[in-house]
């Protein structure tokens, strides 16, 4: 009998923790490569922590971002022995080039970590970043993240099909900076927020959309810069139709269509002193868009999306976008009807 149950809980013990066993891979956010603000890649300017590593030993992660000079280590703890939540710890060591993230930043962070399904979870992180260059920052994190399993890839055929609905998972942050120069200092809050999916109309033809807000608000203390206060506010939305190629596969190819839009405010308080006078801008920019680009499915439920879009704005004319082609690497998920 003791022994009975000793092999109960111990089935029991590996199907809540089954996520974080050795051999599986995860795969967090999204990541993009764009020339400038292209809204159904990047979505005005919201990025998230793209996070997708390899369990080297259970509860033992280690990864980095697809696509960004970056290397992590996470250490998961299941809060109870039947629970869904688990916390983890977390280092990850970034190489930023540019302004004053120029150099090595060190990024300790805690979370925790909900299993909304066998291979879907919902993570929520908080972040310390320390920089060479004095920069200092605090952010929250918001994602939806997936596991896959060390016995291999599934055909993911069954839900590319008439009613299926997906989702992006970045969904956002929200961050405190304190950015210390040789002389005075920058104080800065800001916050991005994204929400985007799909619907599939038919077996070949989505509708898609997504929605973005940006705001940062930065104080400026004794720097050589004459401003007071700077505040940028952004918004950008997305809708379009994408016709896939091919019915069958992990790879289905599509090409895409439709109008893009962002809408940016801009509020700058100078200091008395100062013999510039208080301003504030707004521009709104629509447009439409192309898109080629191809999905490849990972699990049933689980595909990279890979893209690269062409928008017909006009930049001459143009206060809000600089260029005209941009190329984005995310993820897709498809939630059961």
């Amino acid at each position: 009998m003791r022994v009975s149950l000793l092999v109960l809980l111990l089935v029991v013990a590996i199907n809540v923790n089954a996520q974080y066993e050795k051999g599986n891979w995860y795969l967090s956010g999204n990541s993009v490569v764009d020339t400038d603000d292209q809204t159904t890649v990047a979505g005005a300017d919201f990025t998230s922590a793209s996070r997708s590593g390899y369990f080297l030993l259970d509860r033992l992660l280690v990864g980095g971002s697809v696509l960004d000079p970056a290397a992590f280590v996470r250490y998961y703890q299941p809060l109870k022995p039947q629970g869904k939540l688990s916390a983890f710890a977390e280092l990850n060591v970034t190489l930023d080039f540019g302004g004053f993230r120029n150099r090595v930043s060190y990024q300790p962070a805690i979370g925790l970590e909900y299993r909304f399904s066998p291979d879907i979870l919902l993570s929520a992180t908080l972040q310390q970043t320390f920089s060479e260059t004095l920069f200092r920052a605090t952010s929250l994190q918001f994602g939806i993240n997936t596991i896959i399993g060390r016995g291999g890839l599934e055909p993911g055929q069954n839900l590319l099909n008439k009613g299926s609905i997906f989702i992006d998972p970045n969904i956002g942050q929200i961050e405190l900076s304190n950015i210390t120069p040789s002389r005075g200092g920058i104080k800065g809050l800001g916050f991005g927020l994204h929400f985007g999916g799909g619907l599939m109309l038919s077996d070949r033809i989505s509708l898609d959309g997504s929605i973005s807000l940006n705001r940062f608000r930065a104080d400026y203390r004794e720097t050589s810069v004459p401003a007071n206060l700077v505040i940028n506010n952004d918004a950008a939305a997305d809708l379009g139709l994408r016709y896939f190629v091919t019915a069958r596969g992990k790879f289905r190819p599509y090409a895409g269509a439709g109008v893009s839009s962002i809408y940016r405010y801009q509020e700058v308080e100078y200091e008395p002193q100062s013999s510039q006078p208080d301003f504030t801008e707004n521009d709104l920019d629509v447009a439409p868009y192309l898109k080629l680009g191809t999905l490849f499915f990972l699990s049933e439920k689980i595909a990279l999306d890979a893209g690269l879009e062409y928008n017909f704005i006009d930049v001459a004319n143009s206060r809000t976008y600089n260029n005209r082609l941009g190329l984005g690497i995310g993820m897709k998920i498809f939630l059961e009807k």
